[in-house]
């Protein structure tokens, strides 16, 4: 069997003991109530200790799914994005930001890969950071096991912030559960893990600010915000968007002096990161595409896509490639997706 047969196998397993649990419970709800009250006791006890739940959870993920390598070994990548990705964990862990083009490029051509002018991943530099560490540790994989500890420990102190200790515990073990062992984000050079631990330092400082108005909140959402600027541009803006209003509803509620000193515990911190922040990327631009506010990612759409990715932008002319794979992906893909008639005859044909 396949390992991504065995993970849908553990997956299909899991979920019949699941199913199997809640049948148990719905007809014999009082069913081992002895044994459970102690365990959620222990559970409820062990939770109000925050730093070390967090710890825990960081720790268990590691674990549990080193001991199922046996039965879910260290993924093989096999989708062109998982490619790219290991292409800028490469390029990171050898210290550079791309790499110069090479002389035959056009022999070596590939998906979701900028040949011209630097040959690099299209995609944001966080997922390839985090490659690149597990590189240096020994392998990739070690990266995105360890963006998954950070995934699941950043939810949990997010959880913490906005439900009491109990709760936010099991929370985070229905995650460790659903995602940590058994989801293609461990399973895959995808990534997710990275986005979700961003978002996650946002919406759980988020609260803390509006308790207490600390700096070291405003530096973890500045943190987060900026590792959502590096993984999930597009969405990160979209899900940092009303976090902005509500902060700034607060920084401008009250009096003259209060919105001063909020200022400079809050927005002064944030606004810091976030320039550096911007510094990087335009850098990282500059370096890839030749242009600090042109992202390889929208070079690439640029240079291959006759039909734009986002509402109300021009379907441009076709663009003719030189082998019959880009044709199918960029042209008869592209134009399936406007015309369901030929997204059946694609999806039969091609």
């Amino acid at each position: 069997m396949t390992p991504l047969g065995e993970i849908q196998h553990l997956g299909v397993r899991t979920g019949l003991f699941v199913v199997a649990t809640l049948t148990v419970a719905a007809f014999v709800p009082v069913f081992g109530n002895q044994f459970f009250t102690k365990v959620e006791r222990l559970g409820s006890r062990f939770a109000e200790r925050k730093r070390l739940a967090i710890l825990s959870v960081a720790l268990a993920v590691v674990a549990l799914r080193l001991i199922l390598l046996f039965w879910v070994p260290v993924p093989v990548p096999r989708v062109h994005d998982e490619f790219s990705y290991l292409l800028a964990g490469d390029t990171f862990a050898h210290g550079r930001l791309t790499n110069p083009p090479h002389p035959m490029n056009i022999y070596f051509d590939t998906f979701q890969v900028n040949q011209q002018p630097t040959y690099m991943s299209i995609y944001p530099p966080a997922q390839g950071a985090i490659l690149a560490l597990g590189q240096i540790l020994g392998h990739p994989w070690i990266g995105v096991l360890l963006s998954m500890a950070a995934m699941c420990a950043a939810i949990l102190w997010a959880l913490q912030g906005w439900l009491p200790a109990r709760w936010a515990f099991l929370g985070a073990i229905l995650v460790v559960l659903r995602l940590a062992l058994f989801g293609y984000w461990i399973n895959s050079y995808w990534g997710g893990a990275v986005a979700a631990c961003g978002g996650a330092l946002v919406i759980g400082a988020l609260p803390r600010i509006l308790r207490y108005g600390r700096v070291r909140d405003a530096v973890i959402l500045g943190v987060g915000t900026a590792i959502l600027a590096n993984s999930r541009p597009f969405e990160g803006l979209i899900f940092c968007l009303p976090v902005a209003v509500v902060l700034l509803f607060w920084l401008f509620r009250g009096t003259a002096s209060a919105w001063k000193a909020r200022s400079r515990r809050v927005l002064v911190p944030v606004c810091a990161i976030a320039a550096l922040c911007l510094t990087f990327e335009g850098y990282y631009n500059w370096r890839g595409t030749g242009n600090s506010f042109l992202f390889p990612y929208v070079l690439n759409v640029e240079s291959h896509f006759a039909i734009p990715q986002l509402v109300g932008r021009r379907i441009r002319p076709t663009i003719h490639f030189q082998n019959a794979q880009f044709d199918d992906y960029y042209n008869k893909c592209g134009k399936s997706l406007l015309n369901p008639r030929a997204s059946r005859k694609f999806a039969t044909t091609g």
